[in-house]
């Protein structure tokens, strides 16, 4: 019904071919510094034994993640090599130019440190405030979300509301075509919205206002295929004590009329809806601060059982040129460009006195409290561009200018002198 072009499992996933369009994959940044200049950026690297383990409420960062020390410092650095991933992929996408090309009128790019939690950023420089396909501002974005959903959550069952955490799916196969099948997918959230029985359900539970998140993953590393699997997640904030069982029976009533309509595929009772407790609610509203690096740093742990998301196809090109999984973002890019990933329902951020950021804008804040270290020339930029270095410069900027300035001198003349 939704036809793709996309390769199967059993084709070469590394042929490049029509679809693909990408002529290499991307090296490890590490290497290719070191190769190009003889430096080892991430050997100098002198990280603290201990940073604090909360988020950044301005900005969204995190600021510690489980684990070795190391840890969250490779996740970031990990963004950066898989933003120029990204470049290769889309080469004429704003990512393509997130936080390398400056800003108008400015002739060097500044780096600034969160004088608390020691956080740090570059200044003057253009961001695209992509949360679908740049894991820079995506991480920056997520965790900001997450930190609103978290917030309102406790808000809400602190006076004996609860959340129920609600999916929405439909069948899929390996030959869908993606944009189509969104397509449809919309004109059935539409007719479900509309619903006049799922507006009694909604009133009936006593709902004041719900979220809903978009979400897609691809399956071609499972035993069975079945391609692309974007579905809904929905945070319904409704009154406790009700009959999930019951609730969900009715809500599966409505959207498989809703599917219906729209011409998609009968859902089946068991994968169709699911409707589950206030603790599931929670721990997708905690998934802002932890999902997105797992799939960055640990993604091959489970992508095989549970599809891989678009940043596990992102790594699986940026690390294992696998050009497959570089065709397959492309075509999620472009199928989800211009839509909206978190969806709130008229009203309810202002119930709960949060701003209404939009993502560009949190991509782009530079918090009050960050102090300006330093400032990088034209020349010296482009060779940070050039040898991938961006991520490595904001980790050594968290322990002061210094460090930068050795750095940056230690890099030959010739590599500075060389054209890009």
């Amino acid at each position: 019904m939704f036809k793709n072009s996309i390769p199967s499992r059993g084709e070469d996933r590394n042929s490049g071919g029509a679809d693909s369009g990408v002529s290499g994959g991307f090296p490890w940044y590490i290497a290719k510094s070191t190769a190009a200049s003889g430096l080892q950026p991430a050997a100098c690297l002198d990280f603290p034994e201990k940073s604090p383990s909360k988020i950044d409420p301005d900005t969204g960062e995190v600021l510690e993640l489980q684990g070795s020390k190391h840890d969250l410092a490779s996740s970031r650095l990990d963004r950066f090599a898989f933003q120029s991933a990204v470049r290769r992929i889309l080469p004429k996408s704003r990512t393509a130019k997130c936080l390398r090309a400056r800003q108008a009128h400015k002739s060097e790019v500044d780096v600034y440190r969160h004088l608390e939690h020691a956080s740090t950023c570059f200044g003057g420089l253009q961001t695209c405030g992509s949360v679908w396909v740049c894991p820079v501002c995506a991480a920056k974005i997520s965790e900001r979300r997450s930190g609103e959903l978290q917030r309102v959550i406790a808000a809400h069952q602190s006076t004996g509301g609860a959340v129920l955490f609600l999916t929405l799916t439909v069948p899929h196969t390996r030959r869908d075509d993606l944009p189509e099948l969104l397509h449809a997918q919309s004109v059935a959230l539409s007719r479900w919205t509309g619903d006049r029985a799922a507006k009694r359900v909604s009133s009936d539970m006593g709902s004041i206002g719900s979220v809903r998140a978009w979400e897609v993953t691809h399956g071609r590393l499972s035993d069975k295929n079945n391609g692309w699997h974007p579905h809904f997640h929905i945070l319904i904030f409704c009154s406790s004590g009700l009959d999930l069982g019951a609730f969900e029976d009715r809500i599966y009533t409505a959207w498989v009329n809703s599917c219906r309509l729209a011409g998609l595929p009968m859902p089946s009772r068991r994968h169709g809806v699911r409707l589950e407790d206030g603790s599931r609610a929670a721990d997708y509203a905690a998934k802002g601060l932890w999902g997105l690096e797992r799939e960055m740093t640990k993604g091959h742990i489970k992508r095989a059982k549970q599809g891989e998301s678009p940043f596990q196809l992102l790594r699986a090109f940026a690390f294992d040129d696998d050009r497959q999984a570089a065709a397959l973002f492309r075509e999620f890019a472009q199928a989800f460009h211009g839509r909206r990933q978190l969806y709130w329902s008229p009203g309810l951020k202002k119930r709960f006195a949060l701003d209404d950021l939009t993502d560009s804008e949190i991509s782009a804040v530079i918090e009050d409290s960050a102090e300006l270290l330093g400032s990088i020339g034209l020349d010296q930029w482009r060779v940070i561009l050039r040898l991938d270095l961006r991520g490595e410069i904001l980790e050594l900027a968290r322990h002061g200018w210094d460090p930068v300035r050795r750095l940056l001198e230690s890099i030959p003349s010739t590599v500075i002198e060389a054209k890009p």
